[in-house]
Order: C-alpha cells, then structure tokens, then sequence
C-alpha cells in the first residue's frame, strides 16, 4: 500500500459501503437498493480518485454507466430470468471496470491482455484488503504512553473479580429477582438475537471487503500484488500455450542446422494446429452442413405447405431437432473460435483458404439458425408464447450477429473486433431484453391470439393458457390486468382471483421491506390492480 496517498480513507470508505448494503439488502427484496448502492459505489469510487490523484481511462468509463443501468434494471424488471441476467451483467461489468479503470482502453486491448487483467485482478480483490487492514490498524494504534496508563487499572480490574464474585453471590441469594438478572447474563440469555447480530457483521464483513478490493485494484491499475501477479502469470501462461497477441510475436533468432548462420522466425504458441488440419476440418464440417441443408431444405422453409404435404403436426415440426440445431449452431462458433486461436497460416494464400473456409461455414451456420427461427415462430403461431421461447428466439438473434462479427474480424484479421464487439452486443441484447419486457409480451401475444385468425393461425380458435400466465412475474401483471374483458368467463375468473392475490401480496411485501427495497415493476403492476378496480384477496389469518 505504500502508493497510495490516504489508505485510511479507502478502508472507511470500504466499511460505509458495507454497512450501507448491510441496510440496503439484508432480509430484504432487491429494489431501488441496487442502482442506490451502485451510484454510491461508484461516487466513492471517483472521490477516492480525485483524492489520491489516479485518474481513469476515459475509454472504458461506459462499463460505469453500464453497471449502473443493469442496476437501475434489477428495480424495474421482476421476471426472476431477467433478473439474474441483470445481476450477472452488472456485476461482470463492475469487475471489467475495476480491472481496467486506469489501464488501456478495452476496444484496443488485445483479448490475451484482457483476461489475464481479469484474473489477476480479480484475485487481487481477494487478498489486497487483508494489507490494507493491517495498515489502516497500524495508523489508528494506542500511543506506547496509554498502556502504561491503562495497565494499573487492568490490575484492578483482576484484584476486583474474586471481591465481586463473593458480593454476587450474597446479593443473589438475597433477593431473587436480581438473581433471576444474574442468571440471565451467564447464561446469555440477551434481549437481543445474537445469530442476527452475527449474520449482519458477517455480511457487513463480507461486502466491506469485496468493495476494499474492487476499490484498490481500481485505484491501483496494473500494480499488482505477489498473489495477482501469480494468477496472472498463471493465467497468460494458459493462455499464452494457444494465444499470441501480435505484440509477442515477434521475430526471434533460430539457429541453423551446422550453427553456421541464424535464422530468423516469429515466436509461437506451444500448441498449434497446422492450415491443412485446420482447412480440412472446416471442409469437412461444411460438407457435413451442406449436406443437411440440401437434404432437409424442404423442411426448413416450406412453413404450411411443408406440413400439408408431410402431414406432420405443428409440434413435430416445431419440435423436432430444434434444440439439436442450436446446439450444432453454438458448437460451430465454438470449433471456429478454438480453430482460428490454434491454426498456423502466416502466408496469405492460407489464411485465404481457411478465410473462405470459415466463411461458408458461418453462411450454412446461419442458414441452420435461419431454419430453427422458422421452426419456433411457426410453434409460437400455433401454441403461444413462453419464456423459454421468447428468450430462445432472442438469443438466435444475438448468435447470429455474434457469427458476423467473428467472420468481420476474421476477415480483418483484427480479433478485439470480436472480444470487444461480442462484449458490446451482449450489454445490448440484455438492455434490448429489459425494454421489451418478455413477461408483458408473452401476455399481449398470446391474447391476442383471441383475435380473428388469419391464414397461419390454425388453432387460433382455442382458449389462452392463463394458467401459465399467472405464473410470470409482476411485470406481466398490468398487461394482464388490461386485457382482463377479452377473456372467457372462466379465464377472466381465474385471472381476478390471481390478481388479488397478487396485490395482497405485493402490499405485504412493501411493508416488510420498507423504502429499499421499491420496485418499480412491482409498483406498477399494483397500480394496474388497483385502476382494474379488483380487490386484495382477504388474509387468511
């Protein structure tokens, strides 16, 4: 810690955030506390900053304002999926930012750099708060003057136990109640629960700490500690077997048969694969692909005509080798990814074929996802929407433009194109996610399929599954609310009784978890209720 200016600081800092959360989370829903402990973070984080006079890079300053946007996300989105996936975001995006808040700028960091930043900070927030303790104790020590004078009453202290003890014993057997006191306190009997006590300074203990290190490694940069630097070490040494940045390759003297003379070379990675393995794997798998789709092409996109003529149902259509042909699509980004890190092909005319390669692999990838979007689409059209489909659908979306961007930087030969790119249209997708709000569609799509049917809607005659849609989170309940009158009387029945439900228990919630804990979502939806004109279902008591 000798770097830094006021370590003291960093430690209270540490501390106020932890019995902060302490308030803001324990035994509590998560609501407005989340972006509230966010920005606190954060605003801690700049004080400190200017404080100790380590600026940050501008250029990665939106992992900051990404953070806080999931955050603000976990209090206004209830589905329990888009949760999690908000809270994954966020805290991913809290970790990058602390790992490379005063380090180069992320979409020119080569990927190899990045990761063994990642880890070697990441192990630093683990063992960097211990110094600082031990530090920040160090300033805050009794003067040498002080024992002296506390040492006699410590002495009298001792000599006054065995006087107290008799005088305790006389005075309980003396009067009851005072002894009732006295067998109170021995046998820790408190007023008060000492496993609660417990459990709040373990937490504030625990999040006190996580925040010391995210706010010393941030403040830090790359001046790692023993324990970073080895995990980092470790980490580029795993890497470095498959991976070499265009920085490490430089060229190297070999030396000749006979040593008569030295060569010169490019350094490479332990582990590689040769372009001819590598070209005829991709060849291979294309042929395999192409084959498929050449096979199978009348049933990837014949949609009704296709089930008139095979007489197949829209379940076994929809069904049947969906899942196998995601899986085959993620499997083919993978096998490319692994292949483009472990292939040798320094002269142009290879990295030209295995170019060609990968790019027909990803067009007959893309037809693959093409065939299974049809097939979910045509299976949503005929049974609905649910969450499981909606967030599968999406998630063909952000594979597909995940294919183009490794094909463009393949192309030019450019990988933080697609690590840095790849992270950008992630935060997208889950930001996308959080506007639509799944849980509202999958209520507004599926009543409407009440509508007059069309051409495609072949069942469009059955009733809506209100069942499953009692089962979504909060943040489907206005949209349920509002189309309350163009259920059946049975639907409409089941739907009421839900709601009421619902909002009793939202009440109950808010009372229990004070300010906090206010969920916009869940705020919302006991409006709807509310303007819906339906009562709380009675307590049971």
């Amino acid at each position: 810690m000798q770097t830094l200016r006021h370590p003291t600081r960093i430690l209270l800092a540490a501390l106020a955030l932890g019995l902060c959360a302490d308030y803001l989370f324990y035994d509590r829903q998560i609501g407005i506390s989340a972006a509230l402990f966010v920005a606190l973070g954060l605003a801690a984080l700049a004080g400190l900053s200017v404080a100790e006079r380590r600026m940050p890079t501008r250029q990665n300053l939106w992992l900051a304002g990404a953070a806080l946007f999931f955050a603000l996300c976990l209090g206004w989105r209830a589905s329990p999926t888009l949760s999690a996936l908000n809270l994954l975001a966020g805290l991913g995006l809290l970790a990058l930012l602390a790992t490379s808040y005063r380090g180069a700028g992320l979409a020119g960091q080569p990927i190899d750099q990045t990761l063994t930043q990642l880890a070697a900070g990441l192990s630093d927030m683990v063992a960097r708060p211990g110094p600082l303790a031990a530090r920040g104790a160090g300033q805050l020590r009794i003067e040498r003057a002080q024992p002296r004078r506390l040492r006699p009453i410590g002495c009298g202290l001792l000599l006054a136990l065995p006087v107290l003890f008799v005088f305790t014993v006389l005075l309980m057997s003396a009067d009851t109640v005072f002894a009732s006191y006295v067998d109170q306190l021995f046998s820790f009997d408190f007023p008060f629960d000492i496993g609660e006590i417990a459990s709040h300074i373990f937490v504030i203990a625990a999040l006190a700490w996580a925040c010391a290190g995210g706010l010393l490694v941030a403040l830090l940069g790359d001046s790692y500690s023993g324990f970073g630097r080895a995990f980092g070490s470790i980490a580029r040494g795993l890497i470095g077997l498959v991976y070499l940045s265009p920085a490490e390759q430089v060229v190297e003297d070999l030396p000749a048969e006979g040593e008569t003379q030295r060569l010169r070379g490019p350094r490479q990675a332990p582990i590689r694969l040769g372009w001819v393995e590598a070209l005829t794997v991709l060849v291979a798998v294309d042929l395999l692909f192409g084959s498929f789709m050449a096979i199978q092409g009348a049933y990837f996109f014949g949609g009704l005509d296709t089930l008139a003529r095979t007489g197949m149902t829209y379940s076994e259509y929809a069904r049947r080798g969906f899942f196998e042909l995601l899986a085959v699509a993620c499997l083919a980004l993978s096998l490319l990814c692994g292949l483009a890190v472990l292939t040798r092909r320094p002269e142009p005319r290879q990295r030209r074929a295995f170019d060609a390669a990968c790019a027909a692999m990803i067009a007959l990838v893309l037809g693959l996802l093409a065939s299974a979007f049809q097939r979910m689409l045509l299976y949503e059209i005929a049974y609905g929407y649910t969450e499981l489909r909606l967030y599968t659908h999406s998630f063909m979306i952000w594979l597909a433009v995940v294919l183009g961007l490794f094909l463009l930087a393949l192309l030019r030969a450019r990988p933080q194109l697609f690590s840095f790119g790849g992270l950008a249209v992630t935060v997208a997708y889950l930001a996308v996610l959080n506007l639509a709000n799944p849980d509202a569609l999958i209520v507004r799509a599926n009543v409407g399929r009440l509508d007059p049917p069309t051409s495609e809607q072949r069942n469009a005659d059955e009733q809506v599954d209100v069942y499953y849609l009692t089962q979504l989170s909060a943040d489907a309940i206005p949209a349920l609310a509002e189309a309350l009158p163009r259920l059946d009387a049975e639907s409409r029945g089941v739907a009421t009784g839900w709601l009421g439900q619902q909002l009793l228990d939202l009440r109950q919630q808010r009372e229990q978890n004070g300010w906090p804990s206010w969920h916009l979502g869940r705020a919302a939806a006991v409006w709807a209720i509310e303007r819906a004109g339906i009562a709380a279902a009675p307590q049971v008591r």
